[in-house]
């Protein structure tokens, strides 16, 4: 017997692109014809004033025309929003639900994240000294093996330069190495991790910052000029008048 009490909501067939556009054309159908008929007007206002307004009768048409388009976007844009509501809802709830269940388990694995991260820091730092010692003591021996293959010209001590040569050299490029050839470890469960170059910067000497590094303080400026400033050093401030319909 089937559970009654088992939620029984088929988002999917209510959802359904096909349906859910027809649903859509019908409650804005009203919005659309009156859309269409302004757009009408509107052609005939780009064949009058093809060559621009030429008095104040067609500019009073214009700005009716202008007002009763905005008047019908607004119109229309409420009905969206209207419509559009119980969807958002319960996108929201959804949401919700989502961020309830997973925000523990971001907030585990940013806690584990951490501690391998300070571990692989530590481990870096440990293996590269290593490195850098042995590049180091490799680096010297092959100074001294060079000078004793130069002295004894034998093909036995040349081939012992070039073979602590190449040492040296191979120890040098793994002391210089990438911290993720350093760190990466492996977990029984086949994870893969290391750390990762992530160059990030703070300001410390903001006067010291280059110039076309720096960026002009838009919401300061607007406000300025709110405020009455008409001449600021770098900028031109000039009045790019709007057209105001009610």
């Amino acid at each position: 017997m089937a559970d009654t009490n088992t939620p029984s909501i088929d988002l999917t067939s209510a959802l359904d692109p096909g349906a859910l556009s027809t649903w859509i054309e019908y409650q804005l159908a009203d919005h659309v014809a009156a859309i269409d008929a302004l757009l009408v007007r509107y052609d005939t206002f780009l064949q009058v004033t093809v060559g621009g307004i030429a008095d104040d009768f067609i500019c009073g048409h214009a700005s009716d025309l202008a007002k009763a388009i905005k008047g019908a976007e607004a119109a229309t844009d409420k009905k969206r929003v209207e419509i559009k509501a119980p969807v958002l809802h319960a996108a929201r709830l959804i949401d919700g639900a989502g961020k309830t269940l997973l925000d523990p388990a971001r907030g585990a694995v940013a806690v584990i994240e951490k501690r391998i991260a300070d571990y692989l820091r530590e481990k870096e730092t440990r293996l590269r000294a290593a490195a850098v010692a042995e590049a180091q003591r490799l680096a010297l021996e092959a100074e001294a093996a060079i000078a004793a293959a130069n002295e004894s010209n034998s093909e036995e001590a040349i081939g012992e330069a070039v073979a602590v040569m190449d040492a040296a050299t191979k120890a040098e490029a793994h002391a210089s190495a990438p911290a993720l050839e350093l760190t990466r470890t492996r977990g029984l469960g086949g994870s893969i991790t290391g750390l990762r170059d992530n160059w990030v910067y703070e300001i410390v000497a903001l006067h010291a910052v280059p110039q076309h590094m720096l960026r002009v303080n838009d919401a300061a400026v607007k406000l300025a000029i709110k405020q009455g400033a008409r001449e600021i050093p770098g900028l031109r401030i000039f009045n790019d008048s709007k057209a105001m319909i009610r």
